[in-house]
């Protein structure tokens, strides 16, 4: 993460020095001494600046090493990045576990099928993600928030619907879950739509 950020910044040569810098107390000396021995070529920094990155990130994955999406390690994967996404404020600390626990015995209740009881599930465990593009000096400030702060917060729904709609197993579900702050007034956030657009998911 360092590294990228200074390579934005100021170049490869910058992100090396960074590195050497830091070797052996931020970074793991053996770590700084491979990166070093990669920085040398053009290879990771052309990779780096490639418009297909993602396919860079895909053949560099060992082919047996594919692990196959099934239901049960889809609810694991949506269940840790609620865990990183509840850990990232004070203020949150289990949310998502609390709002998916919620939804399902609503579901329950209402009678929903397993299915879209599961989809719920999925969704409200994710319905914060967007809150990682938000910066912690907003979320865990003391005071009320200025009119610019508040906006940022107001995006991070937005935020949630980009992330889910971009991956397949979980885009089924990207505009319920970014739309939890909405309200059935029209009044919510971030779309301001009124409850004639919410699907029951939505609104549960």
């Amino acid at each position: 993460q360092v590294v990228e950020i200074y390579w934005a910044l100021d170049g490869p040569a910058a992100a090396l020095e960074v590195a050497r810098a830091r070797r052996g107390r931020w970074f793991d000396p053996e770590l700084v001494t491979v990166l070093r021995a990669l920085g040398t070529g053009d290879r990771l920094w052309s990779n780096l600046k490639t418009d297909h990155l993602s396919d860079a990130i895909a053949s560099a994955e060992p082919l047996e090493k594919a692990i196959p999406a099934d239901e049960s390690r889809l609810d694991r994967i949506a269940h840790a990045f609620a865990l990183v996404v509840d850990a990232k404020s004070s203020f949150t600390y289990r949310h998502s576990d609390r709002v998916a626990a919620a939804s399902v015995s609503i579901a329950e209740q209402m009678g929903l099928p397993a299915d879209q009881v599961v989809r719920l599930r999925r969704a409200a465990l994710l319905h914060d993600i967007g809150k990682l593009a938000v910066p912690n000096r907003i979320l865990d400030k003391a005071g009320k928030l200025d009119e610019e702060e508040w906006a940022v917060v107001k995006q991070h729904p937005y935020f949630t619907y980009e992330i889910l709609a971009r991956v397949p197993v979980f885009s089924d579900f990207a505009y319920d879950a970014s739309c939890h702050h909405e309200r059935l007034d029209g009044r919510g956030y971030y779309r301001g739509v009124s409850g004639e657009a919410l699907s029951l998911h939505a609104r549960i």
